[in-house]
């Protein structure tokens, strides 16, 4: 590893990081927030400094950047953005413990969603703006808007994108991936201006509608409300919500190839296909499970209201089995008091997440589908043993190396969901807000069931608890391999 290059590379990042925090701190001057213009005043100078001294001590280096250097990259940007990204929260006030700070960062930029906040209305605006600012460069990747200045530095950044972005491989939709990384950018500005015109045009305060927009297109669930999209009790604005959860769950690829009028690719993109069926018919198990289900599966034995008509249950079934698939984490409902059966489902949907390339979190449809179809080739097998038959995708064939790496990280995401969950039940949390806590900070989804349920926090976990969380979220985000390898000794050797 030349680590040299990686502290540069790292220091313009913390360099970027600086000229980002002015957003906020005049956000906080035009709302007079005093104690968060200092706030974001400190920790642009502390910024700065550390990002401009580390710049002059590892001086420019034209190299092409290898695969563990990238590894070790994006792994410490997103670690150094997320440390001091966490200081306007400690500076302000707003958190009283630098572990609270930290954690609603890596929320934040990890597009989670998970809070430790019990009121969010009493926050100054720039706080929430900030909150969900971090929602939205976490979004498309702090280290995708990085690429596309690395030519600038003399620095190649394929690595470094094929790290970052999610699923088995990184599409390139243009020869320089440079390009690629501003093409996306593209997209992703133009998606978020069309949700904040139709949140807007909806009628919701443009602030809110702004902190909304951020925290959707990015999936990451943040709201200016203590009870997230369900404090409007608005169809068109679960309908607008709900279709840019879906739009962003998506590969951004699709959306390119779209642009092209490549339309009968994307229709027959075999991905998308799984995860649009298995929207559906979520929604449609879901809705018929709240419909159907006996009134003592709910609220202590009284069965919500809402749910005696057909056309309500298909209304929050609808919204919360995209807010899971996506990892979004809005709420319209509160679906800790589901059916055990509708709980046990978004549970489920938590783990298999989005699609590969797009801002959602999870495992991503793509792997399933690969094991689906792995797992039928082998059954197959066993009663033909000489057939030939090969995994395709999109019509066409997978390599035996993609499908052995998917099966690693689906055997590997288990194993640290297992571990982590079973040191937060060692930290005398309750099996089920464990269980469910961690399986969603890994999906980076937010919401989870009993103590961290919708309509509750995180605030009461223990901050070991935090730590461990904290790092589960990373670990979702950069897909595991990337935070896991950064601690085994060959990757720092030369």
């Amino acid at each position: 590893m030349n680590i040299p290059v990686v502290l540069y590379t790292v220091s313009n990042l913390v360099l970027m990081l600086a000229a980002i925090l002015l957003i906020p701190f005049g956000v906080a001057c035009y709302y007079n927030n005093d104690a968060a213009m200092w706030a974001f005043t400190y920790t642009i100078i502390i910024t700065g400094i550390l990002g401009g001294l580390s710049k002059a001590i590892f001086r420019k280096r034209v190299v092409e950047i290898g695969i563990r250097d990238s590894i070790a990259i994006v792994t410490f940007s997103w670690i150094v953005c997320i440390f001091l990204g966490a200081l306007p929260f400690w500076f302000s006030g707003v958190c009283t413990t630098y572990c609270d700070a930290v954690f609603e960062t890596t929320s934040g930029f990890t597009t989670t969603g998970a809070s430790i906040f019990k009121d969010v209305e009493v926050l100054p605006q720039s706080i929430l703006f900030w909150r969900a600012f971090t929602c939205w460069l976490g979004g498309m990747g702090i280290i995708v808007i990085f690429v596309a200045l690395l030519p600038a530095m003399g620095i190649s950044g394929y690595q470094l994108f094929s790290t970052e972005v999610s699923g088995p491989t990184a599409d390139r939709l243009k020869p320089r991936i440079g390009e690629t990384a501003k093409l996306l950018w593209i997209i992703y500005l133009v998606i978020t201006a069309s949700m904040l015109l139709a949140l807007f045009c909806g009628g919701m305060h443009f602030f809110d509608a702004i902190c909304h927009t951020f925290s959707t297109v990015s999936t990451a669930g943040f709201s200016t409300k203590n009870t997230s999209i369900a404090f409007y009790n608005n169809l068109y604005i679960e309908i607008v919500v709900a279709a840019f959860m879906f739009i962003c769950g998506c590969n951004f690829s699709l959306y390119y190839k779209c642009f092209q009028k490549e339309f009968k690719k994307v229709f027959n993109n075999s991905e998308l296909k799984f995860f649009a069926c298995l929207i559906l018919t979520a929604i449609i198990f879901a809705a018929l499970t709240l419909y159907f289900s006996q009134p003592e599966s709910f609220n202590g034995g009284i069965k919500d209201n809402r749910y005696y008509d057909l056309g309500n249950s298909f209304r929050y079934a609808f919204f919360q089995i995209i807010t899971v698939c996506t990892g979004t984490g809005h709420v319209s409902t509160d679906f800790n008091l589901w059916p055990n059966a509708g709980r046990f489902l978004l549970i489920l949907l938590m783990f298999i997440g989005a699609c590969a390339g797009s801002t959602g979190g999870g495992i991503k449809c793509v792997r399933i589908l690969l094991l689906l179809k792995s797992s039928s080739r082998e059954l197959t097998r066993i009663i033909r043993p000489r057939m030939v038959k090969h995994v395709k995708i999109n019509s066409e064939s997978v390599s035996e190396e993609i499908i052995t790496e998917s099966s690693v990280f689906f055997v590997v995401y288990l194993g640290c969901f297992g571990i982590s969950t079973l040191v937060l039940i060692a930290l005398n949390t309750d099996i089920i807000t464990a269980f469910s806590a961690v399986a969603s900070c890994m999906a980076n989804c937010g919401p989870g069931l009993a103590k961290v349920g919708p309509m509750a926090n995180y605030s009461d976990m223990a901050y070991a608890g935090k730590w461990v969380l904290s790092f589960c979220m990373l670990l979702g985000r950069l897909e595991i391999y990337s935070l896991i390898l950064i601690f085994l000794p060959i990757t720092w050797k030369r």
